[in-house]
């Protein structure tokens, strides 16, 4: 969709830029200009927001890091443009090539990843009262969603016709319930695991990487976008999430998802107690939580097929989970032989 330029107009001022035609990509604004092409970010970060995501992407120029689609900024120096409701960066605009590579483009942003952890790992002190009380936070949080898929389940079965929604939660609400209570003791064994040594280890975590948040370029190489979730946490966090948004482009091959950590872990070698975190993430059925969280609050925002299929592509999802976990821990007996 094009617009005239005057709605953007006052925030390309910053950078001397006076657009002649723009292009609604959604979040992205395409800048034609006498200066060439440009790509302007909606985004409806707050000035802290702004200021860490800023932070980070200096932190890793910092420290060498190339494949970050660079921000430019303004003609005073600043980064980042706040209007009222919406904060702006601007990058060079670059046209979408084609994908050619043997490897997976997962493959290729697992890799990329695992670089910027490396560059930016830290061994920190164990602090027992912080962490226990950022652990009770997270398992009472799991545990109100464990409560209202269990009180979802009674209510479905005490039904004489169920929907076909209810029906396919049904069918599963066991297998959930197992995988919410295997988050759970794999984020208890996390913590005793890093109680026993006293420490555990912080990155610099993208926040949300995926396959719409990079760019490839002509030797396929990732160039990463939106850092603006980015964040000082454990890897897990951040392997967790790729894994998530990635699992669809993987045709639920466990074989490729496995690839995927064998390209991180060339670069960070993850610690048992990590395995077991991205695990404990990775187990917890909060996106099967958030589609009946939708089908109850807002049922009629898609059709009760677009509920189902929603909530089947995210089953799918867990049972492949189920599986790829017992192969990223080492089972304990096999490790003491």
């Amino acid at each position: 969709m094009r617009y005239e330029p005057a709605p953007y107009a006052s925030v390309l001022f910053y950078y001397d830029l006076y657009p002649q035609q723009v292009e609604d990509l959604g979040k992205i604004k395409r800048i034609s200009t006498n200066r060439g092409e440009f790509a302007l970010k909606e985004t409806t970060m707050s000035t802290h927001q702004a200021d860490e995501f800023i932070h980070a992407l200096r932190k890793l120029t910092k420290l060498g890091y190339k494949q970050a689609v660079p921000i430019l900024p303004t003609k005073y120096g600043e980064y980042t443009v706040a209007t009222g409701s919406h904060t702006y960066y601007l990058m060079p605009w670059f046209e979408t090539i084609e994908y050619t590579a043997r490897e997976s483009r997962e493959e290729k942003l697992a890799d990329q990843l695992g670089v910027i952890h490396r560059l930016t790992v830290k061994t920190e002190a164990f602090q027992k009262e912080q962490v226990e009380q950022s652990v009770q936070q997270l398992v009472q949080r799991w545990e109100m969603r464990r409560l209202e898929l269990q009180r979802f389940a009674d209510q479905a079965e005490n039904k004489t016709y169920m929907s076909p929604f209810e029906l396919t939660f049904l069918t599963h609400a066991f297998m959930l319930d197992q995988m919410a209570e295997a988050a759970t003791e794999h984020l208890q064994k996390w913590y005793e695991l890093c109680l026993e040594k006293e420490k555990y280890r912080t990155v610099l975590c993208h926040g949300r990487l995926q396959r719409s948040h990079a760019l490839f370029s002509p030797d396929n190489e990732a160039l990463l976008l939106n850092f603006e979730r980015a964040s000082i946490d454990t890897p897990a966090r951040d392997l967790a999430s790729f894994c998530r948004y990635s699992f669809p482009n993987a045709y639920w091959s466990e074989e490729e998802v496995q690839r995927w950590f064998i390209r991180y872990e060339h670069h960070l070698p993850l610690l048992d107690e990590e395995k077991h975190l991205t695990c404990a993430y990775l187990n917890f059925p909060e996106p099967v939580a958030y589609s009946v969280e939708a089908y109850v609050s807002n049922r009629s925002s898609m059709s009760e097929f677009e509920h189902v299929r929603r909530l089947e592509k995210r089953l799918t999802a867990m049972r492949k989970v189920q599986r790829l976990t017992q192969k990223l821990i080492v089972i304990e007996q096999e490790a003491s032989q």
